[in-house]
């Protein structure tokens, strides 16, 4: 009421935006690009590609204090601190990657190609930050105005850090190719990649493959099928790729971690440098490797109008760097992770496509892919909790499982409520709540134990947690539509997912229910998704009201009394299955004749849209391409864009 910002005791987000200080980010990329082709004799060629970038980026951060007001309008002077920040990164980047390659055939019979080569990368990354108490001006943002004094006027220490990074990767590679005619196919690659993120001992890795195909439709009983069955190839492959699976520069070494006057203490009247170790690393963590076995067809029909292909395949991923496994709490820190989960996947594409162009001159074409694939842990340590639930890893059990309680409904009135209770006389739902009350959820006793609860969360040991999703997306799709009239094209790109269910982790709850049972009410959010809420009755105020509603989506809001409506559960598992239109495409390309008398060859206009529609089921919170990311499911949305464009080829 009196004009200014909410003091509810701690920032309010919309003050901080507009009084807190500003912060400046900046990027710039430089690419270059150069290749060789060198043939000195026919048939053997020699390729070299070079790549080399460099990034610039800079961050400019100012914080500045956020005063309260108290209802007088008077300045509620906290004395914090204001600081200036500034960073800078730098970083190199070279890829350089040289293969020679033969080709030569034995009467036109035994067709040979064979390639050798080698690729490397480099990556060195330099980093360097200040940051410097005592904002004189907040809108000059310059070291030379900043006094080096904290909120309450004392000094206090500058901080300054910088480091260097960098990693390399270097492969050999070769590939033996042989066809007898285009009927019989053989082909054999081997690899032989390094990596500086590993130890010796655990850098190297050899990667073969091989893969035999026959082309049926070549040979000569088959000549009489030709006008109907253009392509019939039948192929089997087996290979093996290495996995670096770490983001981390040096993961095989224990980090130092070092602070500037971070002590707690005060030695000659300053607080002391800290240093700490870091987490627990596994010294010989190395390449994951990928097996792959892989067989499949591709076919054309009626002159290569109808065609597509089918693959089934089975991958191990043999010592993939998977989750920790829990150790007791007396270690004092995380466990390392280390090589330690093998998954087997079984999975399967389809495609077919159609093409053809009628007397009128339409040509068109659709296109359609489908896959699926379903993974199993087939080997992860076992240890003493063997904890179960979204993201674990269980030996033997499928990648994905969302464990979670059975939802019976939202308790429409406290009798209904207290006579669920009483239908569990040992011990009720207090296992996972208290203060139940008309609004709350009522959860179901699956083990016939008298209670509801989630026991130790174990495989052996899981209460009334049953297997009520899988979070693994299934079934992709793509449509793929396309069409042209004389000069006018038009294509259209669908795709999406036939079945993910999705919950999220972390502070999702706070995201779907709006309102987090472990925070206050100023942690809730008021959006209009919210509105379907329980009330018994109507509230509001000043012809501001919402009806009573028994029949609501989501239970009464509570404060401060733990999540026990926001339980994992049957209830509100989203269905994050969608289909999405990615691109739309018009255009019209101009006469040919028209072009000639310009000196043109052809020009063409269009038009050109991402992102235009989305069908889902999915809470309008979220987005269903996006909702593995960001923070509870919530990350950056995806655009809709349309875009212009004239392409002139001379």
């Amino acid at each position: 009421p009196n004009g200014y910002y909410l003091d509810n005791g701690w920032t309010n987000p919309v003050q901080n935006l507009s009084e807190g200080g500003k912060r400046n980010a900046q990027t710039d990329r430089l690419y270059q690009q150069a290749s060789l082709i060198i043939e000195p004799i026919k048939n053997w060629t020699t390729h070299v590609e070079f790549n080399y970038s460099i990034k610039n980026s800079s961050v400019k951060e100012t914080s500045l204090p956020v005063y309260n007001h108290d209802i007088e309008g008077n300045v509620i002077n906290t004395n914090k601190d204001s600081y200036l920040y500034q960073d800078q990164t730098k970083e190199n980047y070279l890829n350089l990657n040289i293969y020679s390659e033969y080709f030569h055939s034995f009467n036109n019979i035994h067709n040979t190609k064979i390639m050798l080569g080698f690729q490397t990368e480099s990556m060195q990354q330099e980093f360097s930050s200040t940051q410097k108490y005592g904002v004189m001006i907040g809108d000059m943002p310059y070291f030379d105005i900043t006094t080096g004094l904290d909120g309450k006027g004392n000094v206090k220490a500058t901080k300054a850090n910088g480091n260097g990074k960098r990693w390399k990767t270097a492969g050999f590679f070769g590939r033996l190719n042989y066809d007898y005619m285009g009927r019989y196919l053989a082909e054999i690659n081997m690899r032989y990649d390094g990596s500086s993120r590993f130890r010796r001992g655990s850098r190297w890795q050899w990667s073969p493959s091989f893969s035999l195909g026959w082309n049926i439709a070549q040979e000569k009983f088959w000549e009489s099928l030709t006008d109907i069955a253009n392509t019939l190839k039948l192929r089997v492959s087996y290979g093996e790729l290495g996995n670096q699976n770490t983001t981390a520069w040096y993961p095989t070494y224990r980090d130092m971690i070092l602070k500037s006057s971070n002590g707690t203490w005060l030695q000659d009247n300053q607080k002391p440098n800290t240093a700490e170790p870091g987490d627990l690393v596994s010294n010989s963590l190395t390449w994951e490797k990928v097996r792959t076995w892989d067989v499949g067809f591709d076919y054309g029909f009626f002159n290569n109008r109808l065609t597509g292909s089918f693959d089934y395949y089975i991958r191990y991923t043999d010592g993939m760097v998977g989750p920790a496994p829990e150790l007791p709490s007396t270690l004092g820190t995380s466990a390392p992770k280390t090589n330690n989960c093998n998954l087997r996947t079984n999975g399967w594409e389809l495609s077919i496509g159609w093409r053809d162009r009628l007397n009128s001159g339409l040509g068109y074409s659709a296109t359609f892919t489908l896959s699926d694939a379903k993974t199993i842990v087939t080997s992860y340590p076992s240890n003493a909790t063997n904890t179960i639930g979204l993201n674990k890893y269980v030996e033997g059990r499928e990648i994905g499982e969302i464990w979670g309680l059975q939802t019976i409904g939202i308790a429409k009135s406290e009798e209904e409520m207290q006579a669920h209770l009483s239908s569990l006389p040992k011990g009720g739902q207090e296992a996972i709540g208290s203060k139940w009350s008309a609004g709350d959820i009522m959860y179901r006793d699956l083990n016939g134990d008298g209670k509801i609860s989630k026991g130790a969360s174990t495989l052996d040991d899981h209460g009334d947690l049953k297997v009520i999703a899988n979070s693994t997306p299934r079934y992709f799709f793509g449509i793929d539509l396309n069409a042209d009239w004389k000069g006018f094209d038009v294509r259209l790109f669908f795709q999406g997912v036939m079945k993910r269910d999705y919950w999220g982790k972390d502070n999702f709850c706070g995201y779907l229910f709006g309102a987090r049972g472990d925070k206050d009410m100023w942690h809730a959010r008021g959006l209009v998704e919210y509105q379907d809420y329980f009330r018994a009755q109507a509230i509001g105020i000043d012809g501001h009201e919402l009806p009573a509603n028994l029949d609501a989506y989501y239970p009464r809001p509570v404060f401060k009394e733990g999540a026990k409506n926001q339980e994992t559960q049957s209830r509100y598992l989203q269905d994050a299955s969608y289909i999405r239109l990615k691109n739309f495409q018009l255009g019209y390309t101009l006469p040919t004749k028209w072009m000639k008398n310009i000196g043109l060859t052809k020009c063409r206009v269009f038009v050109s849209g991402e992102n235009l529609w989305t069908g889902t089921s999915l809470s309008s919170l979220f987005d269903p391409e996006t909702i593995s990311g960001g923070n509870g499911g919530n990350a950056y949305p995806l655009s809709s864009t349309w875009s212009f464009g004239l392409s002139l080829t001379l």
